[in-house]
């Protein structure tokens, strides 16, 4: 199992993931795992700071958003 300091960009694109966040009223900031294709825990981390899983979600949009556009501007050239 990794740390959230060990874990790439790289480890994330290699597999299928499931992410599961949780919110727990009582402990501070958010808990975070991410299991492999196999059920395999790669990370369980706890306690994540609400600014940075607020700021890397505002990465994963702007990633999708860009990753959007550019299939679409490689679809709009097969046309």
């Amino acid at each position: 199992m990794k740390t959230l300091n060990e874990i790439t960009l790289c480890d994330l694109m290699a597999e299928d993931l499931d992410v599961w966040m949780k919110k727990e009223t009582n402990n501070f900031g958010f808990n975070l795992q991410i299991d492999d294709e196999n059920g395999e825990v790669l990370l369980d981390a706890e306690g994540v700071h609400p600014y940075a899983a607020d700021s890397f979600a505002d990465f994963c949009r702007r990633y999708l958003a860009s990753y959007d556009a550019a299939l679409n501007r490689t679809q709009d050239k097969h046309e």
